[in-house]
């Protein structure tokens, strides 16, 4: 489908924006934009209403404004697309197993005292926990600790903005199956080898614990859809056998 000129104006904004301009800059006026791309000024004033939707700009007396970019604005409209389907609740896990896996190096690299003992102290309340909404929240801050630790801001953002579907699918988790014991044992090998500063001992330690958690959500998933077989959350690497031709 074709853009509007609305449209194409504010990705060109958009990407000049981002490429040339600082926060507090003003934009050209509504004139001279509307003579630069040749088009009258209430197209130009319908493109700075989708500039200040997506937190680009902000309306003042002199002008249009660059605002400091907002990493929340930009995930929110994620939330809105995630329900309890299979398909949404493997994409969640996934997304964690890669991002927390994948930052790993970055952990051992930057992680500080004071965040290990967040992460320790999460992993507490995740075991003294009486109910699913309380373990799932120590779930996601012992995890959301590990992503501090990377010092990544757009992954800690990121996680920060998404904390409600992944708070919700933790806590359905834990209502069928409140294994804390399980989970703590996987916890503190993760954070053993956080502390020793080895990332392949982290990326191993995290990858058995998303295997677990990706055994018992498939077991879940195929007895509420009652399937045959469990779905297939992550894909496991077989031996290859070469065929001898003659």
């Amino acid at each position: 489908m074709a853009k509007s000129t609305v449209e194409e104006i504010r990705d060109v904004l958009r990407r000049e924006i981002a490429e040339g301009f600082r926060p507090g800059d003003l934009l050209p006026n509504e004139r001279e934009l509307a003579e630069r791309f040749e088009v009258s000024r209430n197209t130009i004033r319908e493109t700075m209403i989708h500039l200040e939707a997506l937190s680009l700009i902000e309306k003042t007396k002199r002008g249009a404004r660059v605002r400091t970019p907002d990493f929340g604005v930009m995930f929110q409209e994620l939330t809105n697309h995630f329900d309890t389907s299979a398909r949404s609740f493997t994409d969640v896990l996934n997304f964690r197993r890669i991002n927390e896996t994948g930052a790993a190096p970055l952990m051992v690299c930057h992680v500080t005292d004071a965040q290990l003992d967040a992460i320790r102290a999460a992993n507490a309340r995740m075991v003294a926990a009486l109910t699913a909404a309380e373990a799932a929240q120590a779930d996601y801050d012992f995890h959301y600790g590990l992503v501090q630790a990377a010092g990544n801001e757009v992954l800690a953002r990121m996680y920060d903005v998404l904390s409600v579907p992944l708070k919700y699918y933790l806590e359905v988790g834990k209502s069928q199956e409140l294994n804390t014991a399980t989970a703590k044992a996987q916890h503190d090998h993760i954070i053993a080898a956080l502390e020793s500063r080895d990332a392949a001992a982290l990326a191993q330690a995290l990858a058995d614990h998303f295997q677990h958690s990706g055994e018992v959500l498939a077991s879940w998933l195929a007895t509420r859809e009652r399937r045959s077989e469990p779905i297939t959350i992550w894909p496991v690497q077989r031996p290859i056998h070469s065929t001898q031709t003659s």
